[in-house]
């Protein structure tokens, strides 16, 4: 299970906020919460977290920029990228940046899980 690994999730929709959190939390993982891409950079500045699932368009920052911003500062922190937007742009820079993985939205919930098992065993 979870084994008090520290996960952020980065989104403003609450709803997927609200199913993310559950799913995690039901998973056994410590899961804090961003509502904009300015909450999300400054928690991964300050928190001790094993992954960050970051949506990309969000208020304040982008994704993109949260993650960039985290490199330059010297911080490297697996993160997924979210986003429901499907063009090759998105997906090819939330790798470049530095992402772990990069889901489409709408995600299948237990695809997602999968996902953050297998980033957080690595």
């Amino acid at each position: 299970m979870g084994d008090n690994k520290r996960v952020l999730v980065a989104d403003d929709s609450d709803t997927v906020t609200t199913v993310l959190v559950t799913a995690l939390e039901l998973e056994g993982y410590e899961v804090d919460t961003a509502v904009n891409g300015q909450e999300a950079y400054e928690k991964g500045l300050t928190g001790d977290f094993d992954l960050v699932i970051l949506d990309q368009l969000m208020p304040g920052l982008l994704g993109l920029e949260v993650i960039e911003r985290w490199r330059h500062e010297g911080r490297q922190i697996s993160t997924i990228m979210l986003s429901g937007v499907d063009d090759d742009r998105t997906v090819v820079g939330s790798f470049e940046s530095g992402a772990v993985d990069f889901i489409r939205k709408p995600f299948r919930l237990p695809e997602l899980l999968a996902r953050v098992r297998q980033h957080l065993r690595s």
